[in-house]
């Protein structure tokens, strides 16, 4: 990486500070080409500089598949989730790739009193707890395996809010079926897990 990346992951952005996605042209393509395959209507986000501005370091936004996984969709999904999967931003940390990037929900967008509770990982100021610890990330990764994850995340939290479980699961659901079976029975408790202010905001995504 060079010096100029380096710098801004110190958080030194003085006049001289480099992007990363100017000083790592190769991963920002490779971001590009992994998020056309996954998900193709998602749209890139240009850095924008501007102090507290979203997507200073540039980002992504849009709606994520509903059930991206390798395996069929369980009995009494769609009527769990109804049309829509994860609506989203990404924000790229300012020393990408080496620190993970930041994905807040935005439809169904999550109460207040749950993101000050582990059980629905969602940190304070609303973003998403897709890793177990901060070391989880790896540089080499691609931004889909946390994509996976909040594709995830989204059918967990309809079986939260349907009553089904009563903490969102350790290591996720992309490759563990265990949960499978509850959206069904989450489905007769009458409830998709989206809210109404999450819904209200579909339109604030920048497009």
């Amino acid at each position: 990486m060079s010096s100029g990346s380096a710098s801004t992951s110190r958080g030194e952005e003085g006049p001289g500070w480099v992007l990363w996605s100017e000083a790592e042209p190769s991963r920002l393509e490779r971001d590009r080409a992994e998020m056309q395959q996954f998900a193709p209507d998602v749209v890139y986000q240009d850095p924008n500089p501007d102090t507290g501005a979203m997507f200073r370091h540039g980002g992504w936004s849009g709606e994520l598949p509903r059930w991206p996984f390798q395996r069929p969709e369980p009995v009494g999904f769609d009527e769990l989730i109804g049309d829509h999967g994860l609506l989203f931003v990404l924000e790229y940390s300012a020393a990408h790739p080496m620190l993970p990037p930041t994905i807040y929900p935005v439809r169904p967008e999550p109460e207040v009193e749950e993101q000050t509770q582990a059980t629905w990982h969602v940190a304070p100021g609303g973003s998403l707890c897709l890793l177990q610890s901060d070391g989880a990330w790896r540089p080499e990764a691609s931004i889909t395996e946390l994509l996976l994850k909040a594709s995830g995340w989204r059918v967990e939290y309809a079986l939260m809010k349907a009553g089904v479980i009563d903490r969102m699961t350790v290591n996720g659901i992309v490759s563990d079926s265990t949960s499978d079976h509850l959206i069904a029975k989450a489905v007769t408790r009458g409830t998709d897990g989206s809210t109404q202010r999450g819904e209200e905001r579909e339109n604030d995504v920048p497009q």
